[in-house]
């Protein structure tokens, strides 16, 4: 590994064994009502890499923090991808990285591995639909794992999908259908997918974007599907020039797709200045012509100099075909999340990991509430060392409103060098952790996860 990426390094450093522990210590209290699994994903290399660059490289590791009963247990599993399974049998990875693709040898891929020289890391998401949990990433099939976290295989929605889902899909919480989409830098560079509550595909709606975009999430409300089509384009032929794989042309500004959900009607195109998007918080019909969006706004690309994301309002007329963006509150904030029950609602509360001036590079040291109708913020900050991960919404059984429930993150700790879950009251986020649970090991700096409550 190389000494000087700090994405490999304290609490970005990879693990490399598998644990489960079964009683964990809980200082507090957790509430008897919550009872599910946190599953959270995020990049692992198992081996030293040839090349990487975070979040996109790196194989996939799932830890699951399930609780029940006031108790918590542990287990980690690496998602085992054809390539990890080749690179397994070498004693060595074989396989570069986003920026620095190789393609690896064919012996040492034989019989089963990753032929690609851009390897399915399945390392960036993981949801639960339909009774399936899939392992995402942000450029291939997803993987599906069964209740102990051991890997099924690829899973291709029974035959229907044959080239890739993002890592964003998106579920009703009334439908309980499933939106996804997958880009491309060959053509068609975008297609939105829809699978409906039994896992089957209803529907494909290619999107012409003339050229290929990166496109790593998007936004739904209960009528409409939008994507902000930043200018970070692929040219699969610039590494071999010696060029990144993405190139960031602010000359092409920020074009915005709207398209209806039931599939009917054409995409209805707004042009905007140039800035770049990773995530989202929600989206929703403000009125009959208008869409709200609230999403993390980077100036650019981050390696063409967008940093400093902080959290800005879109608001999209769709009968002028106009958008009035402007900023929700200047702190630097990433990896966005609500109460999945208003997913695609209007909503009022977002919850995300904030920098703080001591924090290191990548790292976050508090939380904030936002409180998007009263315009007003909450701070929950982890003190001097501390960095926290995106948060998950735990709801109570029997919610009573938007926000009624827990927050919950892993938390590491520099100082230590170990890792916490703590469980928060998702409104009042300054007050003391309703409970902190004490993990095994340090849990890695990740990406995306899910609360996926015990299936009755």
């Amino acid at each position: 590994m190389s000494p000087s990426n700090p994405f490999l390094e304290d609490g970005f450093a990879p693990v490399r064994d598998e644990l489960i522990v079964e009683r964990l210590t809980v200082r507090g209290e957790l509430p008897a009502e919550i009872d599910g699994s946190y599953l959270r994903n995020g990049p692992n290399p198992a081996y030293p890499p040839l090349s990487y660059t975070y979040p996109f490289d790196g194989d996939g590791m799932i830890h699951a923090l399930t609780l029940g009963g006031g108790r918590a247990s542990y287990r980690n599993r690496f998602v085992a991808t054809a390539g990890l399974r080749a690179d397994r049998r070498a004693g060595r990875t074989i396989y570069g990285g986003l920026m620095r693709p190789i393609a690896p040898d064919p012996a040492l891929v034989a019989p089963d591995g990753d032929p690609n020289r851009f390897k399915n890391f399945a390392n960036t998401s993981i949801v639960r639909h339909a009774g399936r949990i899939l392992a995402l990433y942000e450029a291939g099939l997803p993987h599906e794992l069964d209740s102990s976290l051991a890997t099924v295989g690829p899973y291709d929605f029974s035959g229907t999908v044959n080239d890739a889902m993002t890592a964003h899909p998106k579920i009703d919480p009334l439908s309980e259908e499933m939106l996804m989409f997958r880009y491309s830098a060959t053509p068609p560079y975008l297609v939105l997918r829809v699978v409906d509550a039994t896992g089957a595909m209803v529907r494909e709606t290619p999107i012409d974007t003339a050229v290929p975009f990166m496109v790593h999430d998007f936004a739904c409300t209960s009528q409409h599907v939008v994507f902000f089509l930043c200018p970070a384009v692929f040219d699969v032929e610039a590494p071999k020039r010696g060029k990144p794989l993405l190139a960031w042309q602010p000359e092409r500004g920020t074009r915005i797709a709207v398209l209806r959900r039931d599939g009917t009607g054409a995409v209805r195109w707004i042009d905007s200045a140039p800035f770049f998007t990773f995530h989202f918080l929600n989206a929703y019909e403000s009125s009959h012509d208008e869409i709200t969006v609230d999403y993390v706004q980077h100036r650019a690309f981050p390696a063409a100099g967008g940093d400093s994301p902080s959290l800005w309002r879109a608001v999209l007329d769709l009968a002028r075909l106009s958008a009035i963006r402007a900023p929700i509150d200047d702190r630097i904030v990433e990896f966005p999340r609500i109460d999945p029950a208003c997913a695609g609602l209007r909503h009022r509360y977002g919850w995300m990991p904030v920098k703080t001036k001591r924090d290191a590079v990548g790292a976050y040291g508090a939380l904030v509430r936002y409180d998007l109708q009263r315009a007003q913020a909450a701070l929950h900050e982890f003190g001097a060392g501390r960095e926290v991960d995106e948060p998950v919404f735990i709801p109570r059984r029997h919610a009573q409103g938007e926000g009624d429930g827990w927050i919950a993150a892993y938390v590491y700790d520099r100082s230590t060098g170990g890792s916490i879950c703590t469980v928060l009251d998702a409104i009042d986020i300054e007050r003391p952790p309703v409970a902190e649970i004490e993990l095994p090991r340090r849990v890695p700096h990740g990406l995306h996860g899910n609360w996926m409550p015990t299936e009755t």
